[in-house]
């Protein structure tokens, strides 16, 4: 996909991809370091992968690093952004990405062990992974956070999981408010990612029921990511923007 934005658009900005490693993740830090931005990404158990991407990402211009993470651990939340700050000197975006796979499970037989999973991970270590590098972001040249949900967070008949993102959704907005004017907070909803890893039919299926005919790639979010940043969202904070096709309007 051919770029709107110029190559340097990010240059001098450190940016922290929370699941950089996985699924969408490495398209996105690939869009962020090829526009000029030091990338600072997470991976869980895949160092392999997160070596092998640290390399791809790096340029004579920009710095690049990996650490591994794990968004159950409080301690590496309210410690990661801090890490983070002192060794590139700046914090200027955080991408709210990683988080464990989907509990679709009944609320009628949900156990509590489901619920912690869910909520402790996409709620509660975003919130306070948020919540940290604000507090950085603040107190120097200001940034954004960009939280990626998903359309379960619309749905009230996808459990726990379609709760959490909800509350992520939420959390959008009571922190744009409490770090403004210094830090902006936005929340993507990106639809049935375009990738090799989902099923090509449901893949197809999906994009004919969509008013564009087409699903979401993880390029494109990385692209969101960048307009964020840019002046056009100058006056914009505490926002919502659905990135699917249209696929929702239809299918609610």
């Amino acid at each position: 996909m051919k770029s709107w934005f110029k190559e340097d658009v990010l240059a001098g900005k450190t940016a922290l991809v929370i699941g950089g490693s996985s699924e969408s993740g490495p398209a996105v830090c690939k869009v962020l370091a090829e526009h000029g931005a030091n990338v600072a990404f997470t991976y869980l158990h895949r160092q392999q992968e997160a070596k092998d991407l640290a390399k791809q990402l790096t340029t004579k211009d920009n710095k690049i690093q990996y650490y591994q993470f794990d968004l159950f651990s409080m301690e590496a939340v309210h410690k990661l952004p801090t890490l983070v700050y002192e060794e590139f000197g700046k914090l200027d975006l955080l991408v709210n990405l990683g988080g464990p796979p989907p509990i679709y499970t009944n609320l009628h037989t949900i156990t509590e062990e489901d619920f912690d999973t869910m909520l402790d991970s996409h709620f509660k270590g975003n919130f306070f992974l948020s919540l940290e590098a604000a507090k950085i972001m603040e107190k120097n040249a200001g940034g954004i956070v960009v939280n990626i949900s998903a359309t379960s967070s619309l749905k009230s008949d996808h459990s726990v999981y379609g709760l959490a993102k909800a509350c992520q959704n939420e959390m959008t907005g009571f922190l744009a408010n409490t770090f403004a004017p210094q830090v902006k907070f936005l929340t993507i909803i990106p639809g049935l990612l375009d990738n090799e890893d989902v099923d090509i039919e449901l893949r197809n299926s999906r994009a004919k029921a969509s008013p564009l005919k087409r699903n979401v790639s993880a390029e494109e979010i990385g692209n969101l990511i960048i307009s964020a940043c840019s002046t056009a969202f100058l006056s914009i904070t505490g926002q919502t923007i659905v990135a699917d096709g249209g696929f929702f309007m239809l299918h609610p």
